[in-house]
Order: C-alpha cells, then sequence, then structure tokens
C-alpha cells in the first residue's frame, strides 16, 4: 500500500514533508535563539522515512510470502504467513494512527496561533 493512502484526504504528502524539513527553534549555549542548523542527531524526517522503509519492507515480505504460498503451497509453512500478515496489518496500523497524530498535532499547533 502507497504512503499516500495512509494520509487524510486534505492534506497532500508534500506538505507532510515540509513540515518535517522544517528544523526546530533551540536556545544555543549563548542563550540566543537559533534555528536548529547545529542541532546534531536524526531529523523528524529521516525518523519518518526509516519508519515507512519498514512498514514497506513488512508489506512486501508478506507478499512474497502469500505469492510463494499460492505458486508452491509446500514451500511455506501456512503459520509464517499468517505471522507476515499480522506483523504488516499492525505496522501499517501504528504507520496510520502515528500519521493522524501528527497532522493533528500540527493543526492543533497552526490552530492555537
Amino acid at each position: 500500500m502507497a504512503v499516500n493512502n495512509l494520509l487524510p484526504v486534505d492534506i497532500a504528502s508534500g506538505d507532510l514533508i515540509r513540515l518535517a524539513r522544517t528544523s526546530p527553534l533551540h536556545y544555543t549555549s549563548s542563550g540566543q535563539l537559533g534555528n536548529g542548523a547545529a542541532a546534531k542527531g536524526p531529523s523528524f524526517e529521516d525518523a519518518l522515512l526509516k519508519a515507512m522503509d519498514g512498514v514497506n519492507a513488512y508489506q512486501t515480505e508478506n507478499t512474497s510470502l502469500v505469492q510463494q504460498m499460492l505458486v508452491d503451497p509446500d514451500s511455506v509453512d501456512a503459520h509464517d504467513v499468517t505471522l507476515a500478515m499480522s506483523r504488516a496489518n499492525m505496522s501499517l496500523n501504528i504507520a496510520r494512527t502515528v500519521l493522524d497524530r501528527v497532522v493533528r498535532a500540527w493543526r492543533d499547533l497552526i490552530n492555537t496561533r
């Protein structure tokens, strides 16, 4: 399933990526408000994309196991297929929930200004 299907209808994936690329404001060591350019560590965009890659990996594994079971039923255990389907479904539901909460938090942030 594509990432765009996880997003609510009224927000585009480009808006979410632009949201992820905005650097958070923080105070520098001198007490001045900085733009986050000196902050170390993974960005929100990197974490989100890594999580989406994980969801995609589970979906791909599920698809390949189901196809293998249809082509050669004796080569794969039905238990493994069931576990792969459950893992893919759970990861997709978690991703959908997280993205929904990110969008809801963004809307709450915008509405409080």
